[in-house]
């Protein structure tokens, strides 16, 4: 799942319980202000966050404490009671970290993208793969295996069969070599789009489309560290309810 990994302030992470809305599903997922008419705070969607309230540590409880996702409107009282609550992280600038998955379903591998064509300037990715549908221009790339292992740069222009960096590798970029994409960049990327069940980050989108969380970092890792599996992309909400100006 998603989890709270520092507050740009250093502040310690503020949780407050909520009333909920909806029947939830898991933790680690945006909940975001209600609309008029709405009994608690709700769900976000994968291109869906505006206005947060912030990520999930459960799937709720009763008002015993007692776990309980279901939303209600029977009276009760006790731990039948129709009061139920989520727990929130809430700060504002909390910076939240999303493992990247290769679709909108949780945990598949980042395809791999093997080198067709050499560079020896380092400056061309070139594959048997698409890069400019869905674009991955103003993203990264990043070794997965050869002498480019571990290093990643940003994306700067793209082809039917290439990602173009400016900065170059520092090794010549060899026939098959062997890289991973994604299309995030630390600041410049606005949106982060959550897969289906919004604790993971859909890697295979086009840049710029999601939810409004400003990226602050990349934790990419190569084949030494199950790069495919193990890769995170980290930001902040652009649209936080307690963002005043």
């Amino acid at each position: 799942m998603a989890y709270f990994d520092s507050d740009i302030y250093g502040s310690v992470p503020v949780v407050k319980k909520f009333q909920f809305g909806v029947t939830l599903t898991q933790s680690g997922i945006p909940f975001t202000v209600p609309a008029a008419g709405t009994a608690g705070v709700v769900i976000g969607t994968t291109t869906g966050a505006t206005d947060l309230v912030g990520l999930s540590l459960d799937q709720g409880s009763d008002r015993l404490g007692g776990a309980q996702s279901t939303y209600t409107t029977t009276q009760g009282s006790g731990a039948a009671s129709a009061e139920r609550v989520v727990a929130l992280i809430i700060n504002p600038f909390a910076v939240w970290a999303w493992k990247m998955s290769a679709t909108e379903v949780a945990d598949v591998a980042i395809v791999l993208q093997t080198v067709t064509t050499a560079s020896a300037g380092g400056t061309a990715v070139t594959t048997a793969a698409e890069w400019s549908s869905p674009t991955v221009d103003e993203g990264v790339v990043w070794g997965y295996s050869g002498a480019n292992a571990g290093r990643f740069r940003k994306v700067t222009s793209v082809s039917g069969t290439a990602g173009t960096v400016t900065i170059p590798f520092d090794n010549g970029i060899l026939v098959d070599d062997v890289f991973l994409r994604a299309p995030f960049w630390p600041m410049q990327t606005i949106t982060i789009q959550l897969g289906t069940n919004l604790t993971q980050a859909d890697a295979s989108i086009v840049v710029g489309t999601g939810a409004p969380f400003r990226v602050t970092e990349l934790r990419l890792r190569d084949a030494s560290d199950s790069g495919r599996t193990n890769s995170f992309v980290l930001g902040v909400s652009n649209s936080h309810a307690l963002n005043l100006s």
